[in-house]
Order: C-alpha cells, then structure tokens, then sequence
C-alpha cells in the first residue's frame, strides 16, 4: 500500500475485514494489515468511528496486546497497521489441543486478564474477547488483538436488529439484552474462554444464535468438574464467578480475578509438587530390644571376614553385569522404521518385527490423515534404539465434521456469524430472485442444512436481489488490480465479498485471474463479488 506497504499474503478474513501479512519497507519489518471491506467503506460515520477506536486503541501498550502502528486510508480503503505475530489463534489451538492442562489454561487466562486490566484502567473495553482475537506465540505469550473495533461495529447502521456484534458463544448477559457493557462483560467472555480451554467446548450450545443467547440470559452453566473431575475446586470457582449473571456477584475487576489466579496456581503448584508428606504412611511394629550379649573374638573376626567376601563378590558381579549391558549383547540396536501415515495395526506389526513396541500417547482431528492413521512419533525415524523401546505416536481421529446450520431468511452478516460459529466459513455469494423472501435474505445454500461436513469448510449461499429495477452489468475485472477494483466497487453498486490468492506464472501478484458473477452478467445492485487474484509465480 503505497510505497511503504507491501502485501505478502492474505492470513485471515472476518465480517468486517481482511488481515494481510505485509512488509514494512522503511522499518524492514513485517507486519499485519487489516484492511476494511468495502461495503463499510460507505457508511461515513462507521469509518470515523472505526478511526476514531483504531487510534483510542493505539494508545494500548502492553506486553499482552497487539500493538497498532498506523491507522490510515489509501485509494478510499481503510485499514490498520498492526504488529505482526507469528503463532495460532487460540481457537486454532482449541480445536487441536484442547482440553488443556491446567496450568497451561491458568496461564493464558492470567495473561489475557493482564491485557484486560491494562486495557481498562484507559477506558477501553474489549466487547469482543473470544478465542479468535486472542493471538499465542510459539512460546507461549498471549496477545489479544482488536480492542475497540466492536464498538465500532456495534454502532454502525450495519449491524441488524437482533445480531449480536462477536460470538454469541462468548457474550455477556448484558450484552445479548442490548444493554450497557463495561469492564466485567470483558471478564464474563474471558470466563468462557477458560472454561473451553479447560474442557474443550463453550459453555453453552443451540442451533441458533437466539437459543444459544437464551441460555446465557437464563440457563445455568454445566458444572466444570462435571465434565472434567480433576479440575480443582478452586478453578471452578474462578469460572463461575468470572461468569455470574448478576453483575453484582462478577469479578469487579480484571486485577481481582488476576489475584485469585494467583491464588488457584500456586494451590495447584504445592498440590501437584512431590513432598514427603506424600509418602504413604507406614505401620512399625515394636521390636523388643535385648541386651546384646558379648561375643568371643574368634567370632568377631570371622563375622568381618565373611562381610568383606561378600562386599567384594557383589561389586564384582555388579561390575560384570553392567559390562554385558554396556558392551555385550545387550547394546544391539534397532532403526527405528517410519511409521507416519501408516494404519495403527500395520506399525504394530512393523514394530514388533524389529523388536520394539508402540505406545498410543494421543488422539487428534486430522484432514491429512484417515483414522487411526498415524500423525506424528518420537522417536522419529532412523534413530537408533535398543529392542523393547517404546515408540510413542499421535493418531488421527480422522476429520472433525460439522453440521451445516440452516442459512435460509438470514441476512448476509446473520449468515456469517452463524457460520463462525459453527466452525465454518463463508464461501461465494452469489444472487438470484424469489419473491417468497425480502431482498438481501438467503434463498440457497451449499451445501444444504444438516448435511455434515469438515470443520473449517466453506459454504457458498444465494441472496435474495428482488429488486430487479435497478440491475447492474457487472465489468471485466480480470486483469486488473484488486487495490483499483475495491475502489470501483461502491460507485457501482457492488460490494466486495472475499479474494482467494492463487498462483500464477500469467498475472502479476495482487492482480484479478477470475470473478464472480462473471464479466457482463447483469446483476442486482448490492450483488457480492467475489474473486480469485494471483499471489505471484509459482515456486
């Protein structure tokens, strides 16, 4: 963007907006650009609006938040410089890992409670925490990204009567009931978001946004030590006050749920640290104690003689057998085969030819690999170990499916949300006419509800475009470059939807390969595109 941003690829898409990972050309450093999409870009007041929080959030500095760089506009575009950070959401991480020990929930509750305190001591409430903005490092830091961008969204004429702005998943009661949110809605999600990391689903489920909001209002929570008993009790706790529904029984501050972290981790610590009150108790009975009788000399003699043989004989035997152990028969070895991808039955098999044996250490969702298929192992191949070592490995659980909610009468954005929270994601948008539903419902969808599918799959829908008065002639964008054709888009009536990158030896990078709707096809106004754009050569 400019001549200081270069776009390096597309790593991650919302509702709102796109997240490039771009490179810096003055500071010689990476980092991420969140781009709006331009259906926002017409509502005046949301774009001051979104500056405005951009530039409040800015002020943010903190070890545990994602810092913004810039906020600015280029060609009509509005868009966020950010730190870049490599690692996973802790969704992602969720999904694949979850339920997490303990001490490792414990800790990233902490650190994300610390951005909240830092974050709320300047006025600046969240609105959003959810698994999704909460960024982990490969070491294990925690930052949270996106402070103050809900608001913006929450009061903006796009958001729909009835939605509710973020995942209903992690919502306050308050803010479901539309009303005043502060400091403690914060920490109402972040409760949610350690009771999945503990457990590995959200407190509560539905088949629709309004259920699932219900049962926050009204429902009460499932015990945490119902579904995972070796939680202590003094996490439980935590949990359910992080997630009272009378704000008056909530934490009233991030920084006093951060003392009762405290307090539940170094419980956890001195309960789970080996000491010598852990020893099992042992009974002793009473010896009777004679008076020892003197002995003859000759039989003092012959008692330390007897010792000192037996003393030698046994280093000697000691000595002996380590050395058949070390240097004899005992130290053949075995390569260790490889066993990835390989059916749990067969690497038995394999195995126990070569003398060694397996160990199942876990179980994971896997895309890559059909079930009971073998991900990963250790040691890894070509090592060399000695017969009746244990081979641990991870097996897949196959792919995690999903149920496809029922799109139809939802709105473009009811539609996405729905989506997200069902683990899925929004695919092209295309339109069509049915005079059964208003304009801008969902009349299609691919594939239909109820089918099941793959996690993180995509689902294409139709939208309702009735109002066939005003149609537009969709132009020929291929060839040209995407920057110039958000521009564009408004001043037609059109409405960007979502960019897939591809590799391409025949157009640059950043340029259109392919569209949808197609050139010259005439459309509704308010129709999404949708388009395909070259990420440069292929290697």
């Amino acid at each position: 963007m400019g001549n200081r941003y270069r776009l390096v690829e597309l790593i991650g898409e919302g509702g709102m907006a796109l997240v490039y990972k771009a490179e810096c050309s003055l500071l010689c450093r990476m980092v991420a650009i969140k781009i709006l999409r331009p259906q926002y870009a017409n509502d005046i007041e949301f774009v001051e609006r979104f500056r405005r929080e951009a530039r409040s959030a800015a002020s943010l500095s903190h070890p545990n938040v994602v810092n913004i760089y810039d906020v600015g506009q280029e060609d009509g575009i509005d868009y966020i410089v950010m730190e870049y950070i490599s690692g996973s959401n802790l969704k992602d991480l969720i999904l694949r890992e979850a339920p997490f020990s303990i001490r490792r929930a414990l800790d990233y509750t902490r650190q994300i409670a610390e951005a909240l305190s830092h974050a709320h001591e300047r006025n600046i409430i969240h609105r959003d925490i959810k698994p999704h903005n909460i960024l982990v490092t490969p070491d294990g830091q925690i930052k949270v990204t996106d402070f103050g961008i809900a608001r913006a969204i929450s009061e903006s004429s796009f958001t729909q009567t009835g939605i509710v702005v973020g995942s209903v998943q992690y919502a306050s009661p308050e803010q479901v009931k539309g009303g005043i949110v502060g400091p403690q809605s914060d920490l109402y999600s972040l409760g949610c978001v350690l009771y999945e990391m503990l457990t590995g689903t959200v407190p509560f489920k539905g088949d629709t946004s309004i259920s699932i909001a219900l049962q926050h209002l009204q429902e009460k929570l499932t015990r945490v030590r119902d579904i995972r008993p070796d939680i202590p009790i003094s996490v439980e706790n935590i949990i359910n006050k992080a997630m009272a529904k009378d704000l008056s029984e909530r934490y009233p501050s991030a920084l006093a749920m951060i003392k009762d972290i405290d307090l539940a981790q170094n419980r956890f610590s001195r309960e789970t640290k080996l000491t010598d009150d852990d020893l099992p108790t042992q009974m002793w009975k009473p010896v009777d104690i004679e008076a020892e009788k003197p002995k003859s000399r000759f039989s003092f003699w012959v008692s330390r003689i007897l010792i000192g043989l037996g003393t030698v004989l046994a280093t000697g035997l000691i000595m002996m057998l380590a050395y058949l152990h070390f240097f004899g028969g005992a130290r053949t070895e075995v390569i260790v085969p490889d066993l990835v991808g390989k059916d749990v039955a067969e690497a038995r098999r394999i195995l126990r030819e070569k003398n060694l044996k397996l160990r199942l250490v876990n179980q994971l969702y896997s895309s890559d690999y059909a079930v009971n298929q073998i991900i990963s192992q250790k040691p890894l191949p070509g090592n060399r170990k000695r017969p009746n070592t244990e081979v641990e490995v991870v097996v897949s659980k196959g792919p995690r499916l999903v149920q496809v909610p029922d799109l139809i009468g939802k709105t473009l954005l009811e539609a996405e949300l729905v989506l997200e929270e069902a683990h899925l994601r929004l695919g092209e948008v295309n339109t069509g006419t049915d005079e059964n539903w208003p304009k801008g419902a969902v009349i299609k969808q691919l594939p239909e509800k109820f089918t099941q599918i793959e996690q993180g799959a995509s689902v294409s829908i139709t939208i309702n475009g009735t109002d066939t008065e005003n149609m537009v002639e969709v132009p020929n964008f291929i060839g040209r470059l995407l920057s110039e054709v958000w521009a564009e888009l408004p001043g037609l009536g059109l409405i960007y939807n979502q960019a897939t990158p591809t590799p391409s030896n025949v157009y640059a990078e950043g340029v259109v390969v392919d569209q949808r709707p197609v050139p010259y096809e005439k459309v509704p106004q308010g129709t999404a595109m949708n388009f395909i754009v070259s990420s440069g050569p292929s290697e």
